[in-house]
């Protein structure tokens, strides 16, 4: 992602020539108690978010935590309903809204390292606001994903298929630059994309099992969807003279209405509504 890299050494360099020291260190591992489904809120507010599937089997998180201010300590709040766990992450900076002229960004690094186990369906619930974000879902077991970047650069991948069929996929960035990858080995029935002023980038690579229905909107920013070309497309816009729609290899079959020229050559389909304020879209193929 771009100059993601360089813009956290830079906030890690600054830090600790403003506050000097070694930032505070602390694990939180919360053991397995026969749960058979896992429903996870999680409330992220300033630093780096680095979260993954593991390979231990006993353990409903696993967790490393660096911070430097005790407000950015995180919060567990863990129960079981049922056979149901209910995981909340939290930290007493994530119900206050960042104040830019008053809070000095460099002081708040915060690298919270999540893992989740790959043997249960888990439901996730994300609020990043700034910072960095890195969401490997490769090894999990997702059902449901809600996604809320604010002003984060935020990566979100699916290397391998979702065993379950993930119900919903709900994705909505701010100012920040969104990727996700792998999205047809998430196994997606549903997605909902709201794009403010950043970028997203969609990118369905991966093995698909059924049809896919998604709803796209874009304010003053930029949405770019790349698709296998084993996979037929419709598009229906709504758009305005200051909007900008760019499909490649698409018929029009009416007024602001599409397909894509191998949809009678595909088995399965994605069907996008697609409303654009002043940003644009661009959809194209992810060539062999």
């Amino acid at each position: 992602m771009k100059n993601v890299t360089l813009k956290t050494a830079l906030i890690t360099l600054t830090l600790a020539f403003a506050l000097g020291g070694e930032p505070k260190i602390a694990r939180y591992d919360i053991p397995m108690k026969g749960e058979k489904e896992l429903d996870v809120e999680l409330n992220f507010s300033v630093g780096t978010l680095d979260i993954r599937g593991g390979e231990q089997r006993d353990y409903i998180l696993r967790s490393g935590i660096s911070y430097f201010k005790s407000t950015y300590k995180p919060i567990i709040d863990y129960k079981i309903l049922g056979e149901k766990g209910k995981l909340k992450i939290y930290s007493e900076s994530s119900s206050t809204e960042l104040n830019f002229k008053k809070r000095n960004l460099n002081s708040v690094e915060n690298h919270w390292r999540l893992e989740f186990p790959h043997k249960l369906p888990i439901g996730f619930d994300i609020e990043l606001g700034l910072g960095e974000g890195n969401l490997d879902f490769t090894n999990l077991d997702v059902n449901y994903l809600s996604l809320e970047c604010g002003m984060s650069d935020v990566t979100y991948r699916f290397d391998k298929p979702n065993k379950t069929r993930l119900k919903r996929l709900i994705i909505e960035s701010g100012l920040g630059e969104v990727s996700g990858y792998g999205l047809l080995n998430a196994n997606i029935s549903r997605f909902e994309i709201e794009c403010g002023l950043g970028s997203t980038e969609l990118y369905f690579d991966g093995i698909s099992k059924g049809d896919i229905k998604g709803d796209v909107t874009v304010g003053l920013g930029s949405v770019e969807i790349k698709i296998p070309r084993n996979i037929g497309v419709e598009v229906e816009t709504e758009s305005s003279f200051l909007s900008t729609i760019d499909l490649n290899d698409f018929d029009e079959l009416e007024d602001d209405y599409y397909r894509s020229e191998n949809w009678d050559e595909t088995e399965y389909k994605i069907y996008l509504n697609v409303s654009i304020g002043l940003g644009s879209v661009d959809i194209d193929w992810i060539d062999d």
